[in-house]
């Protein structure tokens, strides 16, 4: 019974999205924002998610951030971030760095994912996407010159830096790419962690899960912004020693606590 629920929710998710590629034809800028925030709301309650915030969600509300976080599932990941984002930063645009064939491909075998390419631009662009062809050097090259240039407009970019999804949500290491940028560019990082109390995603080739998303509970660890003006990585220009302080962070809400006294 709740499989016959949850499909009817996905289907009215569907529809949510349809609607945020229609109004974002329709209306101004600043309205599409504002209505894609009430939709990504109500996809949430679909998928009854019970969010705890642990950290400072001040941290939110700065711009030029590079906002990194560890990655399960496309759907609902991006939903929890970007509701998280706009319930605290009501001035900066959010995009996000995407992968070029998230809403469909035409050699793709899939005759949903061959039917959603016809809406694939209207898509990206209503939700801020930035697509990234993974190999493709010049795509790559393109990509970087839009965030250095997102991110002189004054706004943020999220970024799932190991480029892909697991099981069990922890990385296991980062893509060089994105820190080697930073540094070049002293760009912030707000580095995010994401813990569901299920292993709800999926590796790399493995067929994605759509039930994964409903009924889970979720801890977001929001850490300290990493400031290229006073960081040490920054100064002595280790892109490296940037990518692994990021990844420590991330990784480490995973780890136990250990009980006091122990």
């Amino acid at each position: 019974m709740r499989k016959f629920f949850n499909t009817i929710k996905i289907g009215f998710i569907v529809l949510l999205v349809l609607i945020n590629i229609i109004q974002y034809h329709l209306f101004p800028s600043s309205l599409v924002k504002i209505i894609n925030r009430h939709l990504i709301k109500i996809m949430l309650v679909l998928m009854n998610v019970k969010i705890k915030i642990h950290g400072n969600m001040e941290a939110l509300n700065n711009n030029n951030l590079l906002v990194m976080s560890n990655h399960y599932d496309g759907v609902i990941d991006i939903g929890v971030l970007f509701d998280l984002y706009y319930n605290n930063n009501k001035n900066n645009k959010l995009y996000t760095i995407v992968k070029h064939n998230i809403v469909g491909d035409p050699i793709d075998q899939s005759m949903i994912s061959k039917m959603m390419c016809y809406v694939k631009e209207s898509f990206l662009k209503s939700l801020a996407f930035i697509p990234y062809k993974r190999g493709d050097k010049e795509d790559g090259v393109v990509v970087k010159q839009i965030i250095t240039e997102t991110l002189q407009d004054g706004n943020n970019i999220l970024i799932f830096p190991e480029g892909t999804t697991r099981t069990d949500g922890i990385p296991k290491d980062f893509r060089h790419g994105i820190f080697k940028l930073a540094i070049e560019k002293k760009m912030n990082i707000l580095p995010i962690t994401l813990k569901y109390n299920k292993d709800i995603g999926s590796e790399r080739g493995e067929p994605v899960n759509f039930y994964n998303v409903f009924d889970n509970q979720l801890d977001i660890y929001i850490h300290d912004v990493i400031d290229s003006q006073v960081d040490n990585c920054y100064k002595i220009n280790d892109y490296l020693a940037l990518k692994q302080k990021t990844f420590d962070l991330i990784v480490g809400s995973f780890t136990p606590t250990p009980p006091a006294g122990g």
